[in-house]
């Protein structure tokens, strides 16, 4: 899996989201993520077969949404996906959110598909170490190639992340860029003149050091190209740290299907 992709997020026009993935594909991006939810797949279906590239280069993750989990569901779920992307094969299928009921029957049915050759990889999205200890591996020896969460320096879930790399999980980033929300931040600033790139290239290189994945979204040509240019420099161990001292400790996500428990 790519380390850098392009989310498409909220890029419900259909036009935007091709021409987004187009600029994307052009300067180098090779991982897509989508996910069932965003109501986009037909539109990356479309830039995928349009864009040029072989498929064997490009990386291709959706999503199963909670309203989709159990056995049936879920394999008509994936089914559908494929269709709309218009791919033989998903090369990362994810839990999109954890629930207390079904999660474990979807979970099955992934793997499923991954011995049938439908999808490469199965991971989980919005995982925490309590709902992994708690509930995912009381039923299954399985490691999730992949755990997609939200994470930035405002937001680094350090205890989750070390949890990650001790059980051989990925770690994804998506909103690497807090949502566009603490790109003035002071620290930001200062480090994007010392290395005279933008607090955006800041930020994704943080979590490139560290070996986690992020996929930030943009409509913005001029930003997809911007924040491809991460791999010409390299932010020094004490920036990073004080890059790792901008975290806030909030440890829960914005939002969940189940609030009270994440």
């Amino acid at each position: 899996m790519p380390l850098m992709g392009l989310g498409v997020f909220a890029l419900s026009d259909e036009s935007e989201c091709i021409a987004a993935i187009h600029a994307a594909i052009d300067c180098g991006y090779r991982h897509i993520d989508t996910a069932r939810i965003y109501g986009n797949e037909e539109a990356v279906g479309k830039a995928m077969q349009a864009c040029g590239v072989d498929r064997g280069e490009l990386f291709i993750t959706t999503k199963l949404w909670t309203d989709d989990f159990g056995r049936e569901t879920t394999r008509r779920a994936a089914e559908e996906s494929l269709r709309k992307l218009e791919l033989d094969y998903l090369d990362l299928y994810l839990i999109h959110w954890p629930m207390r009921e079904r999660t474990e029957e979807s979970w099955e049915v992934m793997q499923a598909m991954r011995d049938e050759g439908m999808i490469r990889s199965i991971g989980v999205s919005n995982f925490t170490c309590r709902r992994f200890e708690e509930q995912f591996f009381k039923q299954t020896d399985e490691i999730p190639a992949v755990n997609q969460i939200e994470r930035h320096p405002f937001r680094t879930h350090p205890e989750l992340v070390d949890y990650c790399r001790e059980k051989g999980i990925q770690v994804e980033a998506y909103s690497p860029l807090d949502r566009g929300q603490r790109l003035q931040d002071p620290d930001l600033l200062q480090l994007a003149e010392k290395y005279e790139k933008s607090t955006a290239q800041i930020m994704l290189r943080y979590q490139l050091q560290q070996q986690i994945a992020v996929i930030p979204k943009s409509a913005s040509a001029d930003r997809i190209r911007e924040n491809a240019k991460l791999f010409d420099f390299e932010i020094s161990r004490q920036d990073m740290q004080t890059l790792d001292a901008l975290d806030e400790g909030v440890a829960s996500p914005n939002w969940s299907p189940e609030d009270d428990w994440f």
